[in-house]
């Protein structure tokens, strides 16, 4: 009796002390929040039934470093904190930028991408930030885009929407001047919008921020295995040949590589 009164309370005491990490590695897989309107990086790909992009092969490659399956779950920019304390999801790789805000509610891994926040809007009608104070501009909810363009300009008008497809919509319809978002995702959605030829994305930076993967607070063993994940990549090539393959040559969106993974 003495034995199995221990045996179980090592197995509660396991129980009680079992992290995300454990549990991912319990239940055979990893469910992740994606994107599927932030095409290079999340996109829902008709031909694959699936989605793709930057993030799924980072995603992916995560994954394969924990040995589990990966399950996508996608989401709204708004939703991309909320998931993870809810439970509804481990890990997001979903472009979120790394700020000193929601490193408050949440953990990251290393930044797996930089990126530059611009405007797209009609060619030849953005040339300079000081405009900013008589443009009306369309954001998605829950990204950074927003407060950094208040930051800016406090006479801006900012006017929200559900995500890129709703912003680039309202864009089309005139309800903005301009939309505001990470240069590849404005490039991204600007290939596939009707009447493209219309509009541009001027060389007018207007912040930058790395995008990290986001895990619920407190969990450094994960934090570990993904971190190493994202600097094993580095070092095999593996990170610069998924950057090739949706910023390279012959890509839809074509950006020069001007970092590395690194801790």
């Amino acid at each position: 009796m003495k034995i199995l009164l221990t045996v179980l309370a090592a197995g509660i005491a396991f129980t009680a002390q079992a992290d995300d990490l454990d549990k991912i590695r319990a239940k055979g897989e990893v469910v992740i929040g994606v994107r599927d309107s932030a095409p290079p990086f999340g996109f829902f790909d008709k031909a694959r039934g699936t989605v793709s992009g930057y993030d799924i092969e980072f995603a992916m490659l995560v994954a394969r470093q924990i040995g589990v399956k990966p399950v996508f779950k996608t989401i709204d920019p708004a939703d991309r904190i909320k998931v993870l304390k809810d439970g509804r999801a481990d890990l997001v790789i979903a472009s979120l930028g790394k700020t000193a805000e929601r490193e408050k509610e949440v953990d990251f891994s290393l930044g797996y991408f930089v990126s530059t926040q611009k405007l797209v809007a009609k060619k030849g009608t953005f040339k300079d930030l000081l405009q900013l104070d008589k443009m009306t501009v369309c954001v998605a909810t829950g990204t950074t885009n927003g407060p950094k363009l208040k930051a800016m300009s406090k006479n801006i008008k900012l006017v929200e929407q559900a995500d890129n497809a709703e912003m680039f919509k309202a864009l089309q319809e005139g309800q903005c001047d301009a939309a505001s978002g990470a240069e590849a995702t404005l490039l991204g959605n600007l290939a596939k919008m009707p009447g493209k030829q219309a509009y541009e994305v001027p060389d007018v930076p207007i912040a930058s921020e790395a995008f990290g993967i986001a895990m619920r607070k407190g969990e450094k063993r994960l934090q570990q295995q993904v971190n190493d994940a994202l600097t094993m990549s580095e070092n095999s090539g593996e990170a610069e040949k998924i950057f090739d393959h949706w910023f390279g040559a012959g890509a839809a969106v074509q950006l020069p590589r001007s970092f590395k993974i690194s801790r």
